[in-house]
């Protein structure tokens, strides 16, 4: 944290003296890992010129760095710069990050870009970028390396030492004369064995693969449950067409992990790239309505014992306690099942199971904080037994209904193809305080009614 905060001072500061000789050796010395985990906190101009500076005068470097770099911060990164800047930077980076680079570019600068780039890339690319957005297709690189069955070993490690561009080589695909995927072996299991040994004898035939339209959250989650290092794509024909390796999967899994916690909160990862006050309220509106709505009928609820509440003031006091409690475990067993179901953990087959489960322990929890409340709505407060019966009964009842209904909720939506962790924060937190007040006007309401 300490020599980032110093890294940071140093480019600013050159920056401003417009010290670009200074500027341009510092920046060669520092690892691109750590240059682009300082670049998250400079401010849009200042990332533009420093990263500008490496693309003129050390293309290798800008190259590399633009490929550590989050996808998130690249448009600041490349703001102003031409095709003709920008071409030999992408002409060094992988086929699917140049892919990525150029789907967020305007048409008419992405065509120049590829006309400035050698022939055998551009088409690569292309072809990449005719696929739909977070599916396999997009994020696999085709430099991969594929042999004949008919290989034998000894020709095959000496493919292996040829194959300066293949991106991944820890696994060895074996296909036929159509280039259909037959087999996959590691490095580990061709050096095992005799040279004249050709691979048919000695690959795995039960491959795992995914298909180009296939969603790149259920190639992460193949990827997390077979402990690949990559996956193979193949098209309707099962013809090898590329492959997706673990760094791409890795970013997958950050940008859906991400995805996910915004949507629990209400709100899209699309709000922390957007500089529009306006634009980013509207993203948070129609969550935020739901909440309102809610709040609403809560208020009509309680309006409608108010003659109650007016004459049992003190036992009234104890509603945050039963909305906040079942609030909480309402969430919890809400973010446990869409987690679940987004991972794979929990398939609509162990639904039940795991439901069954939450209620066993929001009703034990329901009695534990229940006697709690009574016992402290007694002996702190001054209410009569029968009054602290009735508020940890609304308690326990609170939170039994909140672990239902957060248990239950994420699954409706996932059977109705609709993602689960939407419902996390606005829909369960509200239609829980609505359970939650009908719970204690319906057990304590007795008592405020009584005199």
């Amino acid at each position: 944290m300490k020599d980032t905060t110093i890294l940071l001072e140093s480019v600013r500061k050159l920056l401003r003296r417009g010290a670009t000789v200074h500027l341009l050796n510092m920046l060669l010395k520092v690892r691109p890992a750590d240059l682009a985990e300082a670049f998250k906190s400079l401010d849009e101009q200042e990332k533009s010129a420093a990263f500008r500076l490496l693309a003129e005068r050390a293309v290798p470097q800008a190259a590399e760095l633009l490929g550590h770099i989050h996808p998130a911060h690249r448009p600041d990164v490349l703001r102003g710069m031409g095709p003709e800047e920008l071409a030999p930077v992408l002409q060094r980076l992988p086929s699917d990050d140049v892919a990525e680079i150029l789907s967020i570019c305007p048409q008419e600068d992405r065509d120049r870009v590829l006309s400035l780039m050698q022939k055998e890339a551009s088409e690569e690319i292309q072809e990449l970028l005719e696929y739909e957005e977070d599916t396999a297709g997009r994020i696999m690189t085709t430099r991969f390396l594929a042999l004949p069955e008919a290989t034998s070993v000894q020709e095959a490690i000496a493919a292996v030492q040829k194959a300066q561009e293949a991106e991944m080589v820890f696994y060895l695909y074996v296909v036929d004369e159509q280039g259909s995927l037959k087999g996959v072996l590691s490095l580990r299991r061709l050096l095992s064995v005799p040279p004249s040994t050709a691979l048919r004898d000695i690959m795995t035939t039960d491959v795992i693969s995914a298909r180009p339209e296939t969603d790149q959250e259920e190639v992460a989650r193949i990827v997390s449950q077979y402990d690949l290092l990559a996956v193979p794509v193949v098209d309707a024909d099962h013809v090898l067409i590329g492959i997706v390796t673990i760094d791409d999967v890795v970013d997958v899994m950050r940008e859906e992990a991400t995805e996910d916690i915004y949507k629990q909160a209400g709100t899209s990862d699309e709000e922390r790239l957007t500089k529009s006050t306006l634009k980013a309220a509207r993203l948070r509106l129609p969550w935020l309505f739901a909440a309102f709505g809610g709040g609403l009928l809560g208020a009509l609820v309680i309006r409608a014992y108010t003659p109650w509440i007016s004459r049992a003031a003190t036992l009234a006091c104890f509603i945050p306690v039963v909305l906040g409690m079942g609030g909480n475990i309402g969430t919890q067993a809400a973010t446990i099942m869409a987690r679940g179901l987004a991972t794979g953990r929990i398939s609509l087959r162990l639904v039940g199971e795991v439901i069954f489960k939450e209620i066993r322990i929001a009703l034990l929890l329901g009695s534990m904080y229940g006697t709690l409340l009574g016992i402290a709505a007694v002996f702190l407060v001054g209410l009569r037994p029968a009054e602290g019966l009735a508020v940890g009964l609304s308690l326990w009842m609170s939170m039994a209904m909140a672990a239902v209904l957060g248990a239950v909720l994420p699954m409706i939506l996932k059977t109705i193809h609709i993602d689960p962790a939407v419902a996390t924060s606005p829909f369960v937190t509200t239609a829980v305080d609505l359970l939650g007040l009908l719970a204690f006007f319906g057990v304590a309401g007795p008592r405020l009614a009584g005199p």
